[in-house]
């Protein structure tokens, strides 16, 4: 029964609109009908100003950590953390609240990483933090983030419970991100349009 109670809880933590709930709060707007159309960090960042980015940011990792800090109080098997984890990434990316349109779940995931694998996650976000510096395109940063987190998780023999968490975390933000930029993206890579697709965020 507590499983189930924790699984439910992430879902539902998950799928509270931090950056929708911002926007509506300081502006009136839904922040999904501007810019990227995303209802992130990023997004809430360029619409509703950096500082409410960084919150939003915060927020939305602190769903994942209180997910799993939950499971943990209540010393829930490792499997039951696991599903609460893809269940709180699940909840942010399709959110009942918004009529299941949410973000992206990069936030949620380097919040449960954090959680799981600080020292990882410390050097994963320190190397995207140099990507942004260098390349200026936060969607190529975040990837540097999770491609580095992925290789560190395999690399430093983590169990294989936490690597393929790792990897299908990855995989929900990745496919989120390809499947509503795709009318951007399909055209750019038929055509070889490296700049379109480097722009695409």
């Amino acid at each position: 029964m507590e499983s189930i109670a924790v699984v439910l809880v992430a879902f539902l933590l998950g799928s509270i609109p931090t950056a929708y709930l911002m926007g509506r709060a300081l502006k009136g707007i839904d922040v999904r009908d501007a810019g990227s159309g995303n209802s992130g960090a990023l997004n809430a960042g360029r619409q509703l100003g950096k500082g409410v980015g960084v919150l939003v940011l915060a927020l939305d990792a602190g769903k994942g950590v209180l997910a799993l800090v939950i499971g943990q109080a209540l010393q829930v098997p490792t499997l039951t953390l696991y599903v609460a984890a893809v269940l709180a990434v699940a909840g942010h990316n399709y959110s009942p609240f918004l009529r299941f349109r949410g973000g992206k779940g990069a936030a949620t995931v380097l919040g449960i990483s954090a959680l799981m694998l600080w020292q990882i996650t410390a050097i994963a976000v320190l190397a995207g933090a140099f990507l942004l510096v260098v390349t200026r395109r936060p969607v190529w940063s975040m990837a540097g983030v999770f491609v580095l987190l992925n290789i560190l998780t395999i690399a430093t023999a983590q169990s294989a419970g936490l690597i393929a968490l790792c990897l299908v975390l990855s995989f929900m933000v990745a496919a989120v991100h390809f499947s509503r930029q795709r009318a951007d993206l399909l055209p750019a890579l038929k055509s070889g349009d490296w700049r379109r697709i480097m722009n695409t965020d």
